[in-house]
C-alpha cells in the first residue's frame, strides 16, 4: 500500500497542471496516465475502497463542451461488450469520468502480434456487429463514430471490449447536420466532415474500414491487393460514399458477414428441402447430411470456401499453408510442380525424413507400399506431377492408413492404376478434397497448395468432431 501512495505521489507531482474535483483524490489513486491532450487527460486509477483498477478520463470544460458525453452515455448501457459506467466527479472547470477497466490487448497489437486471417477477422466483426447492433437498437440511439482499432479491446478469452465514448453522440432526428467535425481520419465516414448529421451509417462506414484493415492490413483502399472477394463485396458497400448507398442496419452487415461464403446462398433452398423431409427421413444418413448442409457454417475453422475464382483460391491456399507451417515454398504459384518440388515439400514442410523421401523402391516385385520409401515408384525429380499423383501425396500426409495396402481389397476391379492413388482419389472425391483441382493432368505449385490446404481443413475438421 505504501508504494501506491508513493507512486501516486510522485505521479501527482509530474501531473500537477491537471485540477480535479472534489472527491476524485478522496476515491482513486492515480496508477499511470495513459493519454494526454486535447483537453483530455486518461488515467489508470485504483480505487482506494476495494483495490480495483478503473479508467478515468477527465476534460477541461473550456475545451470540450460536455452536454451528452461518455459518461451520461455509458450510464444508460449495460452490454457485456461495453465497460460500464463507475462514477463521475465535476466542478465548474473539471469533468472526470470512471469507467471500468477492461483487461485486454488493442485490436491494432493484436492484429500485429497474431497475422490475422480472414476467420479470424470475421469472427472478430461478429462480435462487433453484435455490439453496434446494440447501440443502435435503443430507444435513444448511440452513434459511437470512432470505430478504429485502438478503440476495440481483444479480453484474453477472445471476446472483444468497445471502449472510447468520447465523441459518441445520441441521435437527433430533428437535426440537420453535426455541430462540428469528430472522428479518426481514414475511419471517418464522409458526412463527418460536416456536410450532414451523422446516424448509424457513419459506424457502418467505420466497420467497412475497420474490416478492411484486418482483413489486408491497411484502412485504404488498393485495387492490387485481391482477397476472398464476398469480404470485398461487403467492404465495399459499408465504405460506399453516399450513406444511401450502404448497409443500412448493422443487422444487415451481420448476415452479409454471415452468409459472405456463396454456397450458404443456396441455404433457403436446402431449408424448403428440409421442411419436405419427415421426420423419420431426418434421422436416416440422408437427413444428416442434409443438416450439415444447412448449418454450414462458412468461417468455421476446417472449412473450405465452395465458390471462388481460380486465382482466389491459389491466393488462400498459399495464405493457409504460410500462416500454418510459415513456408513460402507455393509462392511461385503459377509454375508446374515438379517431383523434386514435391520431396521438399514433404521434408521441409511436412518434416519427413530425407532419406525416406528420396528412397527409391526395390527393382524386384511390383510397386507396393512400404516402411522404407514415401513413394511406391520411381519418379526423376523433373517429371512434372499429375493431379492423382499428388492427391495420393495429399492423403498419405493426413491419413496415411487410406493408402495402406490393407485397404486394397476393398478395390471391386483393376483399371491399370495403382490401388493406392484410387483408394486415395476416391477418398479425396468423399470429403472435397479435390475442390478447386478439376483437371487430372500436370497441375501448378498453385494447385498443389490448394490439395494441401483442403486437406489440413478437412483434417481439423474431422479431429474436431
Amino acid at each position: 500500500m505504501n508504494d501506491i501512495k508513493q507512486a501516486a505521489a510522485a505521479f501527482l507531482t509530474e501531473f500537477s497542471s491537471v485540477i480535479f474535483p472534489d472527491g476524485f483524490l478522496d476515491n482513486y489513486d492515480q496508477i499511470e496516465c495513459l493519454s494526454s491532450g486535447h483537453g483530455t487527460e486518461t488515467f489508470l486509477v485504483q480505487s482506494k475502497d476495494n483495490g480495483s483498477l478503473f479508467i478515468a478520463k477527465c476534460y477541461n470544460k473550456q475545451i470540450h463542451r460536455i452536454e451528452k458525453g461518455e459518461g451520461s452515455i455509458l450510464r444508460g448501457l449495460s452490454h457485456s461488450g461495453l465497460p460500464h459506467f463507475e462514477n463521475e466527479f465535476e466542478d465548474d472547470s473539471t469533468l472526470c469520468v470512471i469507467r471500468e477497466y477492461i483487461e485486454g490487448t488493442p485490436l491494432d497489437r493484436y492484429a500485429e502480434e497474431n497475422e490475422l486471417g480472414i476467420q479470424e477477422a470475421v469472427r472478430i466483426c461478429l462480435q462487433l456487429c453484435d455490439i453496434l447492433i446494440y447501440l443502435h437498437t435503443r430507444e435513444a440511439l448511440v452513434i459511437h463514430r470512432d470505430i478504429k482499432p485502438q478503440n476495440i479491446i481483444v479480453r484474453p478469452d477472445g471476446r472483444i471490449a468497445l471502449i472510447d465514448f468520447d465523441i459518441s453522440r445520441v441521435y437527433d432526428s430533428k437535426a440537420e447536420t453535426d455541430t462540428q467535425f469528430f472522428g479518426t481520419r481514414n475511419y471517418a465516414a464522409p458526412e463527418q466532415y460536416g456536410f450532414m448529421q451523422t446516424d448509424a451509417r457513419a459506424d457502418i462506414f467505420s466497420f467497412g474500414v475497420l474490416l478492411r484493415y484486418l482483413v489486408t492490413g491497411n484502412e485504404r483502399k488498393n485495387d492490387n491487393i485481391t482477397f476472398y472477394r464476398p469480404i470485398a463485396r461487403i467492404i465495399g458497400r459499408c465504405t460506399a460514399f453516399a450513406p444511401e448507398a450502404r448497409y443500412q442496419s448493422m443487422a444487415d452487415v451481420k448476415k452479409a458477414l454471415q452468409k459472405a461464403n456463396p454456397r450458404a446462398q443456396r441455404l433457403r433452398t436446402a431449408k424448403i428441402g428440409a421442411c419436405v423431409l419427415s421426420a423419420l427421413a431426418l434421422l436416416t444418413f440422408g437427413g444428416i447430411k442434409l443438416y450439415d448442409y444447412v448449418t454450414f457454417d462458412p468461417f468455421a475453422e476446417g472449412n473450405i470456401p465452395a465458390v471462388m475464382t481460380d486465382a482466389d483460391r491459389v491466393s488462400d491456399a498459399v495464405s493457409y499453408l504460410k500462416e500454418t507451417y510459415g513456408t513460402d515454398l507455393f509462392d511461385d504459384a503459377e509454375n508446374y510442380a515438379t517431383v523434386g518440388f514435391v520431396k521438399t515439400v514433404l521434408t521441409d514442410v511436412y518434416g519427413y525424413n530425407y532419406e525416406y523421401v528420396h528412397a527409391l523402391p526395390a527393382d524386384d516385385g511390383i510397386p507396393h507400399e512400404s516402411e522404407e520409401n514415401f513413394f511406391p515408384w520411381g519418379m526423376g525429380d523433373e517429371q512434372y506431377v499429375d493431379r492423382d499423383y499428388m492427391v495420393y501425396v495429399t492423403v498419405k500426409v493426413y491419413w496415411p492408413e487410406i493408402v495402406s495396402e490393407e485397404n486394397w481389397s476393398t478395390l471391386k476391379d483393376d483399371n491399370g492404376y495403382y490401388p493406392g492413388v484410387r483408394l486415395a482419389v476416391a477418398f479425396a472425391e468423399e470429403h472435397g478434397i479435390l475442390t478447386g483441382v478439376g483437371r487430372p493432368l500436370d497441375i501448378t505449385m498453385g494447385e498443389t497448395a490448394i490439395l494441401l490446404a483442403n486437406a489440413g481443413r478437412v483434417s481439423t475438421a474431422l479431429h474436431a468432431e
